[in-house]
């Protein structure tokens, strides 16, 4: 399961009604890299391994998909 935070926090930028497409893109590219950075983290030994890293980047990026954006690559050689 991803973090709840990051739930909410899709659920949140999807949902407002105030914010453009653009915006709305702009702020799941962020979580995206966020989400990204730990994984990052936890492949360096810096963060402790978590199982359910991926989970994060996928709801984000089902989340991007809904507005008609892709998700960066996350192969092995992004991280």
């Amino acid at each position: 399961m991803p973090e709840p935070g990051v739930n909410e926090a899709i659920a949140s930028v999807l949902g407002d009604a105030s914010l453009s497409r653009q915006s709305k893109v702009a702020r799941l590219r962020q979580l995206e890299a966020d989400a990204l950075a730990k994984q990052r983290g936890g492949t360096e030994g810096l963060e402790p391994d978590r199982p359910d890293d991926g989970e994060e980047l996928r709801a984000i990026e089902r989340a991007l998909m809904s507005l008609g954006e892709t998700a960066v690559d996350q192969g092995p050689a992004s991280l």
